[in-house]
């Protein structure tokens, strides 16, 4: 009987070393939800503003300056202008960034939305903000017809807008001579 007990000994011991083999060897499971890295928003830089203002005017029932948050679209700005019955905003570039300081004019139906430079009061020029004109209102710039204005808005749709005038020589077509040609008229705020 005493050979029997050793067996059984030595069978329960070999039992409870398989099984914590078992559980020990297991690879740990995977959680069914994976944790979530919250990784810090960058801090805006100093100079960097956060709010652009620009003056909505022509057909809208409420003309005034409008405080957008840097990124608005001319289509947000005209939401709070509510454009009027006679309005024509399929000659206006609704998916646009806004510029700080620009002029949003919404032209009537059957009237040709045309900006040209034009003397101010300090004897200076008003010319296209390049930054927010329309292809219409580049091409009344003296030496950009259609395939220039083209060139002009795919470079602020793949890059944002210009931060200097001499930022417009990186579009194809653009030399230096073209530049210098066009100073006055093309604007970059």
């Amino acid at each position: 009987m005493e050979k029997w007990k050793r067996y059984v000994v030595v069978l329960l011991i070999g039992l409870f070393i398989g099984v914590g083999y078992m559980f020990y060897s297991k690879e740990p499971e995977t959680p069914m939800v994976e944790q979530f890295v919250v990784t810090p928003e960058p801090e805006a830089e100093p100079n960097v503003t956060t709010e652009v203002v620009v003056y909505v005017t022509g057909a809208v029932e409420a003309p005034d300056m409008y405080t957008m948050p840097n990124g608005a679209r001319v289509g947000d700005v005209l939401s709070l202008a509510v454009l009027t019955d006679e309005a024509d905003p399929e000659q206006l570039n609704l998916a646009q960034l806004l510029v700080d300081g620009t002029k949003v004019t919404v032209p009537k139906k059957g009237e040709t939305l045309v900006s040209q430079p034009n003397e101010d009061a300090s004897g200076g020029t008003n010319g296209v903000h390049v930054n927010s004109a329309t292809k219409e209102e580049l091409m009344t710039v003296p030496g950009i017809g259609p395939a220039k204005a083209e060139a002009i808005l795919n470079h602020l749709k793949q890059n944002g807008p210009f931060k200097s005038y001499e930022d417009i020589g990186d579009v194809k077509g653009f030399g230096e001579k073209t530049l210098e040609s066009m100073k006055g008229y093309l604007l970059v705020p």
